[in-house]
């Protein structure tokens, strides 16, 4: 899985980018057979004058079989952002993996109860 931080309106410091990286990398490392590239931008939306839940996060998966996963996350703070969307990610790669793996079981168990009939 090749990972790609972008980041946008923050201070470009290289703790930054290893955070992302490192929390993306611990919530999908089980998933990784998976996914194909990932991509995390953060940003921040209003500038650094302004506060408030202005800080994104914006997670793109691309995945192995061509389909896309995006998270979005919306803190005042950065670290914040990054921890809820990689945890919202987490889920919802867990979610849509397993139906893919339950589709194929269910396909094979149908055609060897067709076979053992015949």
């Amino acid at each position: 899985m090749r990972v790609k931080v972008q980041i946008t309106g923050l201070p470009d410091s290289s703790k930054l980018r290893r955070f992302a990286a490192y929390k993306l990398d611990v919530a999908l490392s089980r998933f990784s057979h998976g996914i194909q590239d990932a991509t995390i931008q953060l940003k921040d939306i209003n500038g650094a004058d302004r506060s408030g839940a202005d800080k994104l996060c914006r997670i793109v998966l691309t995945m192995k079989n061509s389909s896309f996963v995006v998270i979005e996350e919306l803190a005042s703070d950065i670290d914040q952002a990054v921890g809820r969307a990689v945890d919202r990610l987490h889920q919802n790669v867990s979610r849509h993996l397993s139906r893919i793996v339950k589709i194929d079981r269910s396909g094979i168990r149908h055609n060897n109860l067709l076979l053992a009939d015949v």
